[in-house]
């Protein structure tokens, strides 16, 4: 089945990071016309006059049909009175939201705002768009340790003012690669920003977007380390561990099925285990008895519902999920896994 859901895009970046640019850019597209935008303060943004179309002492109307609005009180109340006030007719209807963050931010706590209900019942996490200064992006992450869990659970980075560095870029991106190798990373200048608008919305839960759609979400290729582990299926097939500053980035395949209870099992004991550790976590799953894929996403010790796609992608049916923590390897998590297959579900179930 499809997933009402609104589907949210979080943008962030650290303060001078370029991401209000960005937003100004694309909030001139005519393909944000079905977005309802948050931000913290109109006068950030600077709203140029010819493209308001109409407003109120919370909302902006566009001329490209983009609503935008200020937080009130907290997001959770923010969201929740937007989502109200679409059912009222208050506003203008809208099929997605994008979040700007404040430049001092840990990504962390929004994206179990977003996960958490009340939020979750209505809204749901499609991508984490982070953007990073190219002048000074790498002394930035060397300082503040919110920059650098920016980066880590992006699933794209734009490395913005490209056009003010004479050198470094090269350095800085390949920073940002080893800290996250599973998000795409997109170049921009003040005269030249790349459309990401369609990306908002490819996510694991966009059925129209298919197999694109999963892959990119995903984009579990990039972490591949150059070889291709041919253990025992127990083991499953993995991709090497990339490490930098506090972060590891791996991911796992498995090509056989594998039970609900031993997957379930697995998540619970790696967030008692290390819940503050896993910075995201994000999966499709082949399970024992269901023809269609399962997925599921996680922030720290917050996991997301259980979401089932109605297809595989590219008829690719494999479990595969990619995990973003602070210090958790991947030996660690594929040893827990394994343990816990020794058991039967039936003995699971009966230790709960």
């Amino acid at each position: 089945m499809q997933d009402a859901r609104t589907p949210v895009v979080l943008l962030t970046g650290f303060l001078g990071s370029g991401k209000t640019t960005l937003l100004n850019a694309w909030l001139r597209s005519p393909k944000l016309g079905d977005a309802a935008v948050i931000v913290n303060e109109f006068g950030d943004i600077g709203i140029d006059s010819d493209l308001i179309a109409a407003s109120d002492d919370r909302t902006v109307e566009l001329t490209t049909g983009c609503l935008c609005c200020t937080v009130s009180g907290d997001l959770v109340e923010t969201l929740r009175d937007l989502y109200a006030r679409r059912l009222r007719g208050e506003v203008k209807h809208f099929n997605r939201v994008v979040i700007e963050t404040t430049g001092l931010a840990d990504p962390i706590p929004v994206l179990q705002t977003l996960m958490a209900f009340p939020v979750a019942r209505e809204y749901r996490l499609a991508r984490v768009v982070t953007a990073v200064e190219a002048p000074q992006g790498g002394t930035t992450l060397d300082r503040y340790r919110e920059s650098v869990r920016q980066v880590a659970v992006a699933d794209e980075i734009v490395v913005t003012k490209l056009d003010l560095v004479r050198s470094g870029a090269e350095t800085l991106e390949c920073r940002l690669r080893e800290m996250n190798p599973g998000a795409r990373l997109w170049r921009a200048t003040l005269a030249d920003t790349p459309d990401l608008v369609d990306a908002f919305t490819s996510d694991a839960h966009d059925l129209k977007s298919g197999t694109t759609a999963v892959d990119a979400w995903l984009n579990d290729a990039k972490l591949e380390g150059g070889s291709h582990d041919h253990a025992p299926a127990s083991h499953g097939n993995h991709h090497h561990p990339h490490h930098h500053e506090d972060v590891t980035t791996f991911s796992l395949t498995f090509d056989e099925p594998l039970h609900w209870e031993h997957v379930s099992a697995w998540l619970d004991a790696l967030v008692i285990a290390h819940g503050e550790d896993l910075l995201r976590v994000k999966g499709i799953f082949e399970i024992v008895g269901r023809d269609e894929p399962i997925v599921l996403q996680a922030v720290q010790k917050l996991f997301h519902p259980p979401f089932a796609l109605e297809a595989w992608p590219q008829d690719r049916r494999a479990s595969r999920v990619v995990f973003i923590t602070r210090g958790i390897s991947e030996s660690f998590a594929r040893e827990v896994l394994d343990t816990l297959r020794k058991r039967t579900p039936r003995q699971l179930e009966m230790a709960k």
